[in-house]
């Protein structure tokens, strides 16, 4: 098949460059004109209807003109589809054309993004199906019970269990808002974290039942206090987290039947350092658990965090468990590593769960603890996805259809800014810092529990604002203001623009919003 690229003057270079990359039997075709995003299909059409394009199968425009590519097909006899919005993206429509079907009306880029995303979840689905038929010979737990179980062990993809750190000491209303924000972030188990200590019975029992009557998903409690275990139990908990050596008999009395997370602790608490003994430990506390009647069994090593005293140590001794027990689910704490650490959590948790699935670990824990770490639940979940597909395919968790490029993508998308020698250049200058409007002043707010920006006016002179306008985007924002009235110098409407959108990035990184101050990217 052989393909004519329309573009312009200005991305002739980039266009060619691109091309360089694909496998593609391609020509270039550059119009009279020097931003291709500025061609209009009717123009496209006149220009190429003259040329002789006997041997051109498939015409493709760039994908941010306006309106239809069948106006070029109409007036050539050439099948035309839109290509990428940028040229950067080429190789990999090039490369898609023969298993995507592109379209006159929408960019080619996205609908080879919606492809790859499609058969990411197809494979995920097929992964899954394969793993619930193999499950009873694979030694897999079930967690949880009719609507809401799920399995977990070898096989299938990592399950994220998402603790709400302290939720013995949150109202319920607060509980139930951070379960739901799990479940819509993707997590397959709400896990109840209690303060350390114990003694609270009441409240393990009142948080499983605050999650349980609002979230579709099974529910775990972590505590070393059987009476809270107990109470949990009582309340209809789905996996119980950290027996030891310590505790286990004394559970065993009332929830030998329910899924449990043993640890390798020891007597008095003690977590061995060195990873055989470690290692050695957790086998005996498994067979201990065993003999008392528990048949549904997670193991986990512990996780230590970076340098107290030593992650790698930790990680060894779960290689080492796996070594001598190939089927016991295990559970990796990875919260413990990303809240112990100064760094933006989505590259700490695409690699711990890396490092999970290469030691053998089934299930994530991760926390929202602090609000660096906020949205690790759907970090980690998109993280086991990824690994997930990775496998699935024997191949690194690159191109996979999905990914964790929050901050940084792949390739710039942007044009080069070429060459102007014959264009005037001239001095720039700051406006001034102070702009007033005589129809007033804004002050600018974000709101992270809606996910909103806000507006607030105030008259001229006025302390007490006079209006609110929320929404979650910059220009119905500014375009609300505008409408009312409220702003009547370009100067203002071109601060609030740039403001809101400093606004926006911050409620979408996490950053802090300040307004009149830059957002802070960089380590301190």
């Amino acid at each position: 098949m052989k393909t004519l690229l329309v573009t312009g003057l200005m991305a002739e270079g980039m266009v060619r460059e691109a091309i360089k990359k694909s496998n593609a039997d391609c020509e270039v075709y550059v119009m009279p004109l020097p931003v291709a995003s500025l061609l209009s299909p009717s123009f496209i059409a006149r220009t190429l209807e003259k040329e002789n394009l006997s041997g051109i199968d498939l015409i493709l425009i760039p994908g941010l003109i306006k309106g239809e590519a069948s106006i070029v097909e109409e007036a050539t006899g050439v099948k035309t589809r839109k290509g990428p919005k940028s040229a950067a993206d080429l190789p990999i429509v090039l490369d898609a054309i023969r298993r995507v079907e592109l379209s006159p009306y929408t960019s080619a880029d996205e609908l080879v993004e919606r492809a790859r995303l499609e058969e990411a979840e197809m494979t995920l689905c097929a992964i899954e199906r394969e793993s619930m038929r193999l499950r009873s010979r694979r030694g897999a737990v079930a967690v949880g019970s009719g609507a809401v179980r799920i399995f977990v062990g070898p096989g299938f993809r990592m399950r994220v269990l998402a603790e709400i750190v302290d939720a013995s000491i949150m109202p319920d209303g607060e509980i139930q808002k951070i379960a739901r924000l799990f479940e819509a972030s993707g997590a397959d188990i709400i896990d109840i974290g209690m303060v350390a200590g114990g003694g609270h019975p009441e409240d393990s029992a009142r948080a499983v039942g605050a999650v349980k009557r609002c979230s579709r998903r099974p529910v775990s409690i972590d505590t070393g206090d059987p009476a809270e275990m107990e109470a949990a139990v009582e309340s209809g908990v789905d996996l119980i987290l950290s027996l030891n050596l310590e505790n286990m008999e004394e559970v065993a009395e009332f929830a030998a039947a329910t899924p449990v997370v043993v640890t390798s602790a020891g007597k008095n608490h003690r977590v061995p350092e060195y990873a055989e003994e470690r290692v050695a430990q957790l086998n005996e506390n498994i067979k201990r658990a065993r003999s008392l009647g528990f048949s549904k069994i997670i193991a986990d090593p512990i996780l230590n965090p970076l340098m107290t005293p030593n992650m790698t140590v930790s990680l060894l001794a779960y290689l080492g468990f796996r070594r001598i027990d190939s089927e016991t689910p295990m559970l990796f704490g990875a919260g413990n590593v990303t809240e112990l650490m100064d760094a933006d959590s989505i590259g700490a948790n695409m690699l711990l769960a890396g490092i999970a699935a290469e030691v053998g670990a089934d299930i994530l824990l991760t926390t929202e603890a602090s609000v660096k770490t906020r949205g690790s639940v759907a970090e980690m979940v998109k993280a086991s996805r990824m690994i997930a597909l990775a496998k699935a395919r024997k191949t690194a968790p690159e191109d996979v259809g999905v990914d964790l490029l929050v901050m940084k993508e792949k390739r710039w998308r942007e044009e080069a800014p070429g060459s102007f020698n014959r264009v005037r250049t001239v001095s720039t200058r700051s406006l001034q810092a102070s702009i007033r409007d005589p129809r007033g002043s804004f002050k600018i707010l974000i709101d992270r529990g809606r996910g909103e920006l806000i507006l607030l006016h105030h008259s001229r002179g006025e302390p007490r604002p006079d209006l609110m306008i929320r929404d979650d985007e910059p220009d119905r924002l500014i375009g609300a203001a505008i409408r009312r009235g409220l702003v009547s110098r370009l100067e203002h409407a071109y601060y609030l623009g740039k403001e809101l959108e400093k606004a926006k990035i911050a409620l979408e990184t996490g950053k802090s919003y300040l307004q009149d101050s830059e957002l802070l990217f960089g380590g301190g």
